[in-house]
């Protein structure tokens, strides 16, 4: 099967690069009809042009629509004000928040807070810059109006005294009183950029004031971090606990609730772009799980005992609803990564608990027990929240959350669930959950020991891994199963509607979709697991840099995360096209009920439209300069005249072919002596099959120019010629007929226009009869044989002679001749 090749693009690329080449930055208009004005009132010097006597009305016209416009922008006025009531508010909050956390010793806080803290000072401080960077954009865009009032008052000042002795006192007075206008709307312009830049200034203190917070936070975790192996607190037993909290036990759980609480209202005022894409991820996730339910359960399924049907069962059919729930959560967490800590924490455990419930059916005991201590153990370090509000007392709950974890993961380590005698079809699941045990409980173990000595911050690093390890790898490998289940599923549903595609493609499918799906979830696990072991950070600095550092070659600059993201598309193109060609042309589009060439006609133009745009998208992230890139286009357009131009002919070829149907895949066509089935018609060459088993590559150019004969265009149909010779004296009567019951024999002869027989002549040897007839093309060297040999069987039975060439020859003998060599050879003999 021929497909979408790498030349095809490299023509497009090459169209792309001159159709680039030929917009000139002085073809796009950048200049408004506002700046077209400001030229109009400016000399070639650049000086002010004085108002004309003539023109003097019209000028008024013009100041008078201007000093209109400013009454009808008044909302904007509001706009501004709006702007400011935000900033105010905004600040006001800040403050509140900045107070309420220069009140904690920060040395004294717990990883909980100060992650949570970093989130919601992150958070503030982009909302922060977006506002200043709104209110410079809006001062920038006031000036700019401003500018034009200046200018038209500076125009009349200038002009007034050379026009005064000519221009009557109504006019004057109208003049003078656009003047004052004009004045007032100018202080109006000054005192609304006093109040913006007041407004920044308010901004600019906050920026600095969350930076500020923001660099405490950085500086306290980079100290825990290089402290982490070190004693930071007593030992357990030499540890002080009275009087280590003030407040009654009431009051330290309703400090915890508002201290993980109080930003909620400001974080879900500040997704709404996030939440707009979410629930647009979400509503096609449900409705694709809910498509394939309602197809799925038609399906009457044979072998119900397949490993996979009783969790399709559960995943699609039984509970789609906490399915769809479960992973919705999941990907709050990966599409709103800056969520506040307890809202994340409770999204985790939620998720992990309706994972289990939906998958406990079909779980084997050791995985179902696996997944039960996780949650138990996320359950414990959940908690752990309010733990830190109670001083030195929550030593004691990150010691028994230790020793919880110590003994539930302990018998796991142990060979007592043997892997083979466990039953399940995917032993891999059962070692990667018998991994995750065993990092537990080496983790928790250490947490136990390093609380006891004093090594607090070890002790809660530990924990925090070893959880939050467990639990977003039970995360991604349930996830992982339910996606596959789902994947067999719609595979199994697209049977019920191209039956034909599944056959041959629906393992390459089901293969590919998989392997990509799993490798985003891999990419996910990784980021959540640096994220929990705080390197994401220094890994994704490190990743930037190396990615982000320039090379020149020559006078060409670009770095390798642009020439990855490049090849990325380019790939990615790539495969789209060949799946549009493959799959939606020759499979989807080819069983319905359209024109005949109109799929070739949608597949090349979507094509072209996927290469077209993947191409500038790939020169768009390229990094390199596209004026450069318009010199090298103006090279090849010359280069095109010259050793390119056979390229672009057989691309203009056929584009013809495809839009005008001269030719179609599957006709069998003749070019000069070759003949053949048309396989494939490319972008720049065709492949045709010979009858022989050869594929022959043909250039679209000599489809077009060349004499062709396509022998299957408006049908399929083929007139076949038999010429039979019969004996003199048979009857050419009996002979028509046998010869048109010889062709209505046969099942494959077309009725349709009938079979003809005909009388020819008389030949040397014979009576001569030709018979015509109608077959289908691929069946005519078959048809012709059998019906040849049905006439010679039906000449035969009726005793008619089918005669062979005869030739009658006629000697001349002269007796002289003839004696003479006689006698010369008896003399012979004798010697």
């Amino acid at each position: 099967m021929k497909r979408f090749t790498s030349i095809q693009f490299i023509v497009i690329a090459i169209l792309v690069l001159i159709f680039a080449g030929k917009v000139s930055p002085a073809q796009i208009p950048i200049l408004g009809e506002l700046t077209k004005q400001r030229e109009v009132v400016k000399d070639s010097v650049g000086n002010i042009e004085l108002i004309k006597i003539d023109n003097v009305n019209k000028e008024i016209e013009v100041t008078d629509n201007l000093i209109l416009k400013r009454s009808y922008t008044e909302s904007e006025l509001e706009k501004q004000q709006k702007i400011i009531q935000e900033v105010d508010s905004f600040n006001v909050y800040i403050e509140k928040q900045g107070r309420e956390f220069r009140s904690f010793e920060i040395s004294k806080l717990s990883h909980f807070f100060l992650n949570n803290a970093r989130v919601s000072w992150s958070e503030y401080y982009k909302t922060l810059r977006g506002q200043q960077n709104d209110i410079q954009k809006l001062i920038r865009e006031i000036q700019v109006e401003q500018n034009y009032y200046i200018l038209n008052k500076e125009r009349w000042e200038k002009s007034t005294p050379s026009l005064e002795k000519t221009l009557s006192d109504p006019i004057k007075q109208h003049i003078n009183l656009n003047i004052q206008k004009i004045n007032r709307i100018i202080e109006s312009y000054d005192f609304n950029i006093r109040e913006l830049i007041s407004a920044e200034n308010k901004i600019v203190q906050d920026i600095f004031y969350a930076d500020a917070i923001l660099h405490d936070i950085a500086h306290y975790n980079n100290m825990r971090k290089l402290t982490l192996f070190k004693q930071n607190e007593k030992n357990i037993f030499a540890t002080t606990y009275r009087n280590s909290y003030s407040g009654s036990l009431i009051e330290r759980i309703k400090l915890a609730i508002h201290e993980n609480t109080k930003t909620f209202n400001y974080f879900f005022s500040t997704i709404r772009k996030n939440i707009f894409w979410y629930l647009i991820v979400i509503s096609s996730m449900v409705y694709l799980l809910y498509f394939i339910r309602k197809n799925y359960v038609w399906i009457n399924h044979d072998d119900t005992e397949s490993p996979g049907y009783k969790s399709i069962q559960r995943i699609v059919v039984e509970k789609p609803i906490l399915t769809s729930i479960a992973m919705a959560m999941f990907l709050w967490t990966i599409i709103m990564p800056y969520s506040p800590l307890f809202l994340s924490l409770f999204l985790f455990l939620t998720s992990l608990i309706l994972l289990f419930f939906v998958l406990s059916p079909v779980m084997n005991f050791f995985i179902k027990r696996i997944m039960v201590i996780v949650i138990v153990l996320l359950t414990i370090s959940n908690f752990e929240i309010f733990a830190w509000y109670f001083g030195n007392y929550s030593r004691f709950y990150i010691l028994l959350e230790a020793i919880t974890g110590v003994y539930l993961t302990f018998e796991y380590i142990l060979p007592r669930y043997r892997i083979k005698e466990i039953k399940t079809h995917n032993k891999r699941r059962v070692i990667y959950t018998r991994i995750i045990t065993f990092l537990l409980f080496v983790l928790y173990s250490i947490a136990v020991l390093s609380n006891i000595t004093g090594h607090v911050n070890l002790s809660v690093y530990c924990l925090k891994l070893g959880v939050y390890t467990a639990v977003f790898s039970l995360l991604v490998i349930n996830l992982s199963r339910i996606n596959d289940h789902v994947i067999d599923a719609g595979i199994e549903v697209l049977n019920l509607y191209y039956p034909e595609l599944v056959r041959k493609y629906g393992i390459s499918i089901t293969d590919k979709l998989k392997s990509f799906l799993k490798f985003i979830l891999i990419l996910l696990w990784v980021s959540g697991i640096l994220r929990f072991a705080e390197f994401y950070n220094l890994v994704t600095s490190k990743i930037s840099n190396i990615l982000t550092d320039s090379f020149t070659i020559g006078r060409l600059t670009f770095s390798l995360g642009n020439l990855l993201l490049f090849i990325f598309i380019i790939y990615a193109t790539y495969n789209i096209a060949k799946f549009v060609k493959v799959i939606l042309e020759r499979e989807i589009l080819a069983g319905r009920n359209l024109k005949r060439g109109m799929a070739a006609s949608v597949s090349l133009t979507i094509r072209i439209i996927i290469v077209f745009f993947g191409a500038i998208l790939a020169l768009s992230f390229s990094g390199l300069d596209l004026g450069k890139i318009s010199i090298i286009a103006g090279a090849l357009s010359v280069g095109i005249g010259f050793g390119l131009q056979n390229v672009v002919n057989n691309f203009i070829s056929g584009l013809i072919l495809i839009y005008e149907k001269p030719v179609q895949e599957g006709d069998t066509v003749q070019v000069d002596t070759l003949m053949g089935r048309v396989s494939n018609i490319g972008i720049r060459s065709s492949t045709l099959s010979t009858y022989d088993g050869a594929e022959v590559v043909v250039p679209n150019s000599n489809l077009i120019s060349n004499q062709l004969i396509n022998w299957t265009l408006s049908d399929n149909k083929k007139r076949v010629e038999l010429k039979v010779g019969t004996a003199y004296g048979s009857d050419p009567h009996q002979v028509i007929e046998l010869l048109l019951k010889a062709a209505l024999s046969h099942e494959k002869v077309i009725t349709d226009p009938a079979p003809v027989p005909l009388f020819v002549g008389f030949g040397n040897n014979s009576l001569d009869f030709r018979l015509l007839f109608w077959v289908r093309f691929e069946d005519g060297l078959k048809t012709q044989s059998d019906v040849a040999i049905k006439i010679y069987d039906l000449l035969k039975e009726n005793e008619i002679e089918i005669p062979f060439p005869q030739l009658d020859l006629h000697i001349k003998h002269d007796a002289n001749k003839v004696l003479g060599l006689e006698n010369e050879s008896a003399e012979k003999e004798q010697v």
